[in-house]
């Protein structure tokens, strides 16, 4: 019954863009082919109005991308310039000014990679770090790349910036808006919603590929030696005898890949790494491990550890689970080596669930919970709207995308619901 609904219910409306629909199951793990600019994308859209903020988004078409598309079409001066605020007052002012686009990343990004995810050719700052893409709606040749951490902001200017698109865009039907503003949470600018929050439920079809293919990938891809295997409690380890190896969990459908002594590396090229050539070596990274990568954007990157984090993201929102389902983890370790940390499982088609929205309080309440609770405020490091990845009684061949906030509480992001019920098996 389920799956009967799910072929005579499901509009090509709610088909994925790039995706090709197989069937549920195991399969081979296929070549992603995305581009750098499909995966360091923005993943938020925020509209400036009066004194008022909204973020934009909708379960129907992909807005970022027809955002970015128009972007593309414009051709950026080769000069810019750059002016640091000196008090984070001034810098909020500048960023919440009206009548303004404002396209969010969810880490930082450099203006070289602008460069390549745009199509631009600016001089200069290349090493320099943003995080938000302001566009004034009012001024027809200038953009702006903001740096929240440093109050920085670097004017960019074009020669055909055409703003009449871009406000074609902001009224585009079946676009939804939640009002927003910026709280400063541990010295990083937070999202906060200010009323409750309605969110869609999905349920998806899911596909699981075949562990094999990645072994093959992963594992001595120019066949010099033999692979073996492992048997060990709920999980297989392959290994080639050259430092490769590759666990699979049969519980969680997770894989963790290591790879001790990678010939691309070198202790020396380790330290040398800047922050773009991490971001640029993840991705080649990424892209090789044949994964599906649809909907799939830069996450977030911990320079401890030199770990790359991409999610899989719906309308704007990510998808957050502690057995990685959606994401990919691409760390790059201090002896030269490689690890992979990922899911056999990922999304194919939305399918309608039948189920309401879910009503979401608005995080001031959220995060004055937590207070009460007796979560420290300093640990509280950012509090943010996504999906948490759980499973659907009904049938193993679908799983639920229930709305949640989650907390990056010390480094780490936990479900809300979690913290306050720790004996709680949400989210699995």
């Amino acid at each position: 019954m389920v799956l009967t609904t799910i072929i005579l219910t499901n509009p090509a409306t709610f088909q994925r863009d790039s995706k090709t629909t197989t069937s549920p199951g195991e399969n081979d793990a296929t070549t992603s082919n995305k581009t750098l600019s499909d995966i360091y994308a923005p993943v938020q859209i925020i509209l400036n109005q009066e004194r008022k903020q909204h973020q934009l988004y909708s379960p129907q078409t992909n807005m970022i991308n027809n955002f970015c598309s128009e972007i593309r079409k414009w051709t950026a001066n080769e000069n810019i310039t750059k002016t640091t605020f000196k008090n984070e007052e001034e810098y909020v002012a500048f960023l919440e000014q009206k009548n303004a686009i404002v396209l969010n990343y969810a880490d930082q990004m450099t203006i070289k990679l602008f460069n390549q995810t745009f199509s631009q050719k600016i001089k200069g700052h290349q090493g320099d770090k943003y995080n938000r893409i302001l566009v004034p709606l009012n001024q027809k040749k200038v953009v702006y790349l903001l740096n929240d951490q440093a109050k920085s902001v670097y004017k960019v200017s074009f020669t055909n910036k055409n703003s009449k698109k871009i406000k074609k865009l902001v009224n585009s039907k079946g676009i939804k808006k939640l009002q927003v503003e910026y709280y400063l949470l541990d010295g990083h600018l937070a999202m906060f919603y200010l009323n409750n929050v309605q969110m869609p439920h999905y349920t998806y079809l899911i596909n699981k590929a075949n562990a094999s293919s990645f072994v093959t990938r992963l594992l001595d891809s120019s066949g010099g030696n033999s692979i073996s295997t492992k048997m060990q409690k709920d999980k297989i380890i392959y290994s080639d005898g050259a430092d490769n190896r590759m666990t699979v969990e049969d519980h969680t459908n997770r894989i963790k890949y290591a790879n001790y002594s990678n010939s691309d590396y070198n202790n020396s090229t380790v330290e040398r790494q800047s922050f773009n050539d991490h971001l640029k070596n993840s991705f080649t990274k990424l892209n090789s491990i044949g994964a599906p990568l649809d909907d799939v954007h830069y996450s977030e990157f911990y320079q401890a550890s030199g770990t790359v984090v991409y999610r899989s993201y719906v309308a704007g929102f990510p998808i957050i689970n502690k057995n990685n389902y959606g994401a990919f983890k691409i760390q790059t370790m201090n002896s030269g080596g490689l690890k992979y940390d990922f899911s056999l499982l990922s999304l194919q088609v939305p399918v309608p669930s039948g189920d309401k929205n879910v009503t979401l309080p608005p995080t001031i309440t959220v995060y004055q919970n937590l207070i009460n609770a007796g979560y420290s405020a300093n640990k509280v490091k950012n509090i943010q709207v996504g999906y948490s990845w759980r499973k659907n009684e009904a049938s193993n061949l679908v799983i639920d995308l229930v709305p949640t906030y989650f907390v990056n509480y010390d480094g780490e992001w936990i479900e809300y619901n979690e913290l306050l019920n720790p004996t709680s098996d949400v989210g699995n």
